[in-house]
């Protein structure tokens, strides 16, 4: 059966690598921004920790600084997680067939899809919570010394990909004392938390350099400091959150997942059953506690949800409920099929059904477009003493990687939160050396902007238009002699 899933996962990282080299989307902003980091080793960054830049800094060395180069770290990841998937279900049931089933199981779930195709660092979360998962429940089982430091090694490397890794600690306790109170009287499982505990060390330090400003951040982001909001509000962050995380997980294979849960609550007493149900309930309840207060974006507990997958597939294997999970899982596969590639629709004149404005793919469209139209106007200036800059981390991002020579580029603080191009060298560095400066924003040139400049030499305008729908437009602002530029002191984090 392990050649039939290594066949399955496989021809997935054929499709993702061929879609990929298609150039049907660019970079996302996000994404864009991460590989920029890999060009600025450190131990750590403003919003995330640093295993994302290396990861990018040796795949890029491989297959140079281009979408491929970026997005094969998400595709091999996700090729991983199918795998361990696989493994992990043939040890907690002895059963080949449902460990094929399983891992077939995923391919079929939107979260799983997207987040193993975009490089952002909640593919590598996801793939070490899942190798975590696997070699806690082995180091439990047989209670080896080097499946310990193998778990603590994973959940390690997991914290260096995304903090929520530290998630995993509390269910695993809650299994332990309901199945297994003996393991806290084992050395091991005390040494396993103090190897993955010196994985923070680089965050850590980091920030005591940086004045705490990640942990500032993940407070805010968590909601810390925000005033009790209207039960109205309260009522509609909450719905909004139950929404997004059905709609990530696939709407037609729902019911199987609500089953699951079901199930895994009924037959608690089962360890096997409870191992699964427990991590992806308690990440579920705990962002559904966070939304009370403040908006979840859907991908925050995504990286939970796998056991929760081969938790309904195990259901769906034993009930052999094949031919009702069959519809779910073709709908669910046409579902992300016109995720990726909506045009079919315009094609066949049913674009209306799927209009631009609901597709996200809009999203990760034109950035191209815009670093090509910057790189024009660059050509024209005939000096290399230029910069480019914006007010968006996302838009200076973007342009770092797609404007013609990949440039470092500058964020300006205007009216927005800390970010991690604050923490570089700023514009400052070319004051009152004759610098022209090449602002592109969405809102137009700000007074302050025009004002530290000694002359407004172009301003043009680019337009991104996707499926027949114009998106956006920026303005790019050619600015002469840069005088002085005085920023706006950051407040939020």
């Amino acid at each position: 059966m392990l050649k039939k899933v290594l066949f399955v996962h496989i021809f997935i990282v054929f499709l993702k690598v061929f879609y990929t080299l298609a150039d049907i989307t660019d970079l996302s902003t996000e994404e864009a921004q991460y590989w920029l980091w890999s060009k600025n080793l450190d131990l750590s960054y403003y919003s995330k920790p640093p295993l994302i830049a290396y990861m990018n800094a040796i795949s890029t060395s491989i297959l140079g600084d281009t979408e491929i180069g970026v997005r094969i770290n998400a595709i091999l990841l996700g090729f991983g997680i199918g795998v361990l998937v696989f493994f992990i279900t043939r040890e907690l049931f002895r059963d080949e067939k449902l460990a094929f089933f399983s891992s077939v199981f995923i391919t079929a779930v939107p979260a799983y899809q997207i987040g193993t195709y975009l490089f952002l660092t909640d593919a590598p979360l996801g793939f070490f919570w899942v190798l975590t998962v696997y070699l806690f429940y082995l180091a439990v089982r047989d209670n080896r010394p080097s499946l310990w430091i193998g778990a603590g090694i994973s959940a390690g490397l997991g914290f260096l990909s995304k903090f929520p890794i530290v998630l995993f600690l509390p269910p695993a306790v809650i299994y332990l004392f309901i199945f297994h109170r003996r393991i806290f009287r084992e050395k091991w499982f005390y040494i396993s938390i103090g190897i993955a505990s010196l994985f923070t060390l680089p965050v850590i330090i980091w920030n005591f350099q940086h004045d705490f400003v990640t942990f500032k951040h993940v407070f805010s982001l968590g909601g810390a400091g925000v005033k009790e909001v209207s039960l109205e509000k309260s009522l509609r962050y909450i719905g909004e959150y139950i929404i997004t995380q059905i709609g990530i997980n696939s709407v037609f294979l729902f019911p199987f997942f609500a089953y699951g849960i079901y199930m895994g609550f009924r037959e608690r007493k089962r360890e096997q059953v409870f191992y699964l149900w427990i991590f992806p309930v308690f990440v579920f309840l705990l962002f559904l506690y966070l939304a009370r207060k403040k908006h979840i974006e859907a991908n925050w507990p995504a990286f939970g949800y796998a056991t929760l997958y081969i938790l309904a597939a195990y259901y769906v294997y034993k009930r052999r409920w094949f031919k009702g999970f069959l519809v779910g899982f073709l709908l669910s596969v046409w579902s992300i099929l016109t995720l990726f590639y909506p045009f079919y629709l315009d094609k066949i004149g049913l674009g209306k059904l799927y209009p631009p404005k609901v597709d996200p793919l809009h999203r990760v469209v034109g950035w191209e477009g815009l670093g090509r139209k910057v790189s024009e106007i660059i050509k024209e200036l005939g000096t290399d003493r230029y910069f480019i800059f914006s007010e968006s981390y996302h838009v200076a991002s973007e342009l770092a990687f797609y404007t013609e020579g990949q440039p470092q580029t500058y964020c300006v603080v205007i009216n927005r939160r800390m970010n991690q191009f604050d923490l570089w060298p700023s514009i400052k560095q070319f004051e009152g050396k004759g610098y022209t400066g090449i602002y592109v924003s969405r809102w137009g040139l700000p007074k302050k902007v025009r004002e530290s400049f000694r002359r407004l030499k172009a301003h043009y305008t680019y337009d991104i238009i996707y499926r027949g729908w114009k998106y956006r437009t920026y303005h790019i602002y050619v600015l002469e002699d840069l005088i002085e530029l005085h920023q706006e002191k950051i407040l939020r984090y």
